[in-house]
This record gives structure tokens, sequence and C-alpha cells, in this order.
């Protein structure tokens, strides 16, 4: 079966809210920060690849929308970065910033290393590493066409699998380690808390706990595709 682009979106929010039900059946795993969409994700993950091993492949997806859509999720990252913010991080800034660029050349090493234990071109390990790692699938598939012609086979899968493997595994070590940090030495923010919203204003201004007008906007994308 073949999702045209409206009901691959659709698709790709069913399985986002089948994660938040995951999440709300186990409590660990919303206790440890276990994203929704990773939760989600690694179920259908693992569901086609069991599919696919047995000799069937039940979905295929239009991927169409992959590169816009991961663009502007990158690239509305940075909407909330301004100098008052970074003032805000003080030297923790910093540190944060050398702690990447120092980790982003070890991801490089070892990745190059690795390459050559295995016999392959030393770039797959660069691609494997920062690249994707450390720049996500939109960065890695942006770069994958110049590897490719410096010799890397297969650049733009190699990015994709690189990238995902590690936001997944950013999701299900960061969170629970994160978490951890944080109780273990009584972490609290230094921001001001938001105020609350009341239940008659939430329900008035179509918000919810869930993710507000967000998680509202999601609901339309989700069921018109279905009940179409």
């Amino acid at each position: 079966m073949h999702l045209n682009l409206i009901e691959t979106v659709a698709f790709a929010g069913i399985v986002l809210y089948a994660g938040q039900g995951v999440r709300r059946l186990i409590p660990p795993l919303a206790r440890y920060n276990i994203p929704a969409p990773v939760v989600g994700g690694l179920l259908v993950a693992i569901s086609l690849t069991l599919a696919r091993n047995a000799g069937y492949t039940p979905l295929t997806f239009d991927t169409t929308l992959q590169s816009p859509l991961m663009i502007a999720f990158f690239a509305s990252i940075g909407f909330a970065a301004s100098l008052s913010l970074l003032r805000m991080g003080g030297p923790q800034v910093v540190i944060f910033f050398l702690a990447s660029s120092v980790l982003a050349i070890v991801q490089n090493a070892v990745g190059v290393l690795l390459s050559h234990l295995l016999g392959l071109p030393p770039l797959f390990g660069v691609l494997a590493g920062s690249v994707t790692l450390a720049g996500g699938p939109a960065t890695g598939l942006a770069f994958a066409p110049l590897f490719e012609q410096a010799g890397v086979v297969g650049a733009p899968a190699i990015a994709i699998a690189a990238a995902m493997l590690g936001i997944v595994s950013g999701g299900l070590v960061g969170g629970p380690l994160g978490t951890f940090l944080i109780r273990r030495h009584g972490l609290t923010s230094q921001v001001a808390a938001l105020p609350a919203v009341a239940p008659d204003d939430t329900a008035a201004s179509g918000t919810s706990g869930d993710g507000g007008r967000g998680s509202s906007l999601l609901k339309h994308v989700v069921i018109g595709p279905c009940s179409a």
C-alpha cells in the first residue's frame, strides 16, 4: 500500500499520537522524558522491519515533503535565539559551545577510525560523524551529494540512517540521563515560570495540555485525510 503525500503526513501524526498513548500506558517513558515521536517511530520502524524481513512490504511513503519539512523544522529552531537569551545563559553557553565543538571532532575521529578498520572510505566516517550526529538529517542530506561525488556510495541513505540513529539514541539515552542528573543534583530552572492558564481559558483558546494550538492543528491534519 502506497500512501500519497497527504496520507503520509496524516500517518506521521497518527504515529505521534500512538507514541503519546504508549507514554501514558507506560509512565516510566514519560518520567524519563522519552519523546513521543521516538516511541511511536520505533514501533513503526520495528513493525516495518519485521514485515520486510518476512518478505512483505505493507506500506510505502511519499517523501516529497521530507526535505522541505526538515528544513522548516531546523530553521524554526533558530527563531527562539536572541542575544538576550545568550546573555542569560552566561558562561554556560560558552562551555556548551566548546564541549560541542570538541565532541564533534571526536565524532569525526572515531568515525574515520572505524571506517578504516571496516575497510570503508574515511569520508564515510565523517558523514556518519558530526555531519549527521551534530547536524541532523537535513544537514546530512544537504551534503550527501558532495560525499557521493567524493566516492561515498549511497551517501543519502547513509546520512538518513546515521542521523536517525543519533536522534533515537539521543531520545532513549539523553532523556533518562538528563532526568537522572537533574533529580540527583536537585537542579531547577532560573527562568521564571509562565503564568498558568485557567481551565476555562484553555477551552476558550483552543489550547490543551498536549501541545496547545499545535496539537489542535495536528488533529485536523490527521483527521482530514482519514475521513476523506
